[in-house]
């Protein structure tokens, strides 16, 4: 099963894996899957631009995550949207497994396994209520299966509010858009057919809980964030 998770983008581009917590006192319903045309490329760059939208506008497979409300301090929810590396050093402080992610420099992060997988992945858009990440790689899906070349893109909309009775809560839901060669593309829909939309849309659950629930869990215990956050020994 953790093999089929790279579907939804969850193993490749943030890694958080088995994560086991309370989840946040939140609301969700789900969407249909997303179309490119929702996708807001007059935010980015001349090439980021033609980049995510040669992914959105033909992919292999499409999702989107639920739309949850969570209660958090959204200066730190912003800030793990920025950290994914630091993110899961303190949710291994917490007792869950996560895949190693790394910096590589420029605002970029990398994710690699032992079956020789290595995809890397930045920030094209950071604006106020806004991310999109951009994917590139390989990716091995199962144990003697060749390394398969993949692109993704995530799109990440939150915003934030004060409800009646003072409580900070965040909003947030992610759509995901993977591309990747037509017999990579075959072999997927041979070995999972039509559960590959709803292994993706579980991805992309973990992908949200991964910084909803670490950000929920702060805003419950502060004093932990000195803890859970400060550098190797």
């Amino acid at each position: 099963m953790h093999r089929c998770l790279w579907l939804a983008g969850l193993a490749f581009l943030f890694g958080a894996t088995n994560i086991h917590a309370s989840k946040p006192a939140a609301t969700a319903t789900k969407r249909e899957p997303p179309s490119g045309r929702s996708v807001p490329l007059h935010t980015l760059t001349p090439p980021h631009r033609e980049s995510v939208r040669q992914v959105v506008e033909k992919p292999t497979l499409a999702a989107s995550g639920p739309a949850e409300s969570f209660p958090c301090r959204p200066e730190h929810y912003e800030w793990l949207l920025d950290h994914p590396d630091r993110a899961v050093t303190a949710w291994r402080r917490l007792g869950a497994k996560c895949v190693n992610i790394k910096t590589r420099g420029g605002g970029q992060f990398g994710w690699t396994d032992d079956q020789g997988s290595d995809v890397i992945w930045e920030t094209v858009c950071a604006q106020p209520g806004l991310r999109i990440w951009l994917a590139e790689g390989k990716v091995r899906p199962a144990a003697l299966m060749p390394l398969v070349p993949v692109k993704a893109v995530v799109v990440l909309r939150h915003q934030d509010s004060t409800t009646a009775d003072g409580l900070r809560v965040v909003r947030h839901q992610s759509d995901l858009f993977i591309q990747t060669d037509s017999k990579t593309a075959a072999l997927m829909t041979k070995m999972l057919g039509p559960t590959s939309s709803k292994l993706a849309e579980q991805g992309l659950g973990q992908l949200q809980l991964f910084f909803s629930g670490l950000s929920w869990y702060l805003e419950r215990h502060p004093d932990r964030v000195s803890d859970l956050f400060r550098e190797a020994d």
